[in-house]
């Protein structure tokens, strides 16, 4: 099971395996912490603000994934 580390969300995972726990995680975070914005993203990076003050960083989705999970766990 994922939980959702985001203060205040409740959200969890109902999956079968841990891939499709991930990927109900990924969704959920698309759908519910995500916002769009209007700039150029190199094809196959994203971008993360990991605080609310926080700047804006531009990396791969593995390294998003460390760097998100790497500041919940402070």
């Amino acid at each position: 099971m994922k939980r959702c580390s985001h203060p205040g969300c409740s959200w969890r995972s109902i999956a079968p395996s841990e891939d499709a726990a991930l990927a109900q995680f990924a969704e959920h975070l698309v759908e519910s912490h995500s916002k769009t914005v209007d700039v150029d993203i190199p094809e196959g990076m994203v971008q993360i603000k990991l605080h609310e003050e926080g700047e804006w960083v531009t990396t791969t989705f593995e390294e998003a994934r460390k760097l998100h999970d790497r500041s919940h766990d402070d």
